[in-house]
């Protein structure tokens, strides 16, 4: 005896056969619970609602203060930004003491 696609096409793998018995099952389950009804709440809380505020608005502040960074470049084409050595050093120790505590 040959069999070829056509006679295999009216019968289900053990696969499907297996999803259509945990979807009976799931049925089945669904309608035993299916007279109580569940409703789920959520509520947030006031601090919760002002973190979410601070982060949108966080979100929408650009990465860049392009009035800073254009000041910045037009005290550097005058040749007026002068800032010390001292302050340079001090902002670096600064910097890398923030990072060890």
């Amino acid at each position: 005896m040959r069999i070829d696609n056509n006679m295999m096409s009216g019968m289900d793998t053990l696969e499907q056969t297996s999803r259509k018995k945990n979807v009976e099952k799931v049925s089945a389950n669904d309608k035993q619970n299916s007279s109580v009804v569940e409703s789920d709440e959520v509520s947030i809380s006031e601090k919760g609602k002002d973190v979410s505020e601070m982060t949108r608005t966080l979100k929408e502040m650009p990465d860049v203060r392009a009035d800073k960074v254009a000041d910045l470049k037009e005290r550097i084409a005058n040749g007026t930004y002068n800032i010390s050595g001292k302050d340079i050093a001090s902002k670096i120790i600064n910097t890398a003491l923030e990072d060890v505590f």
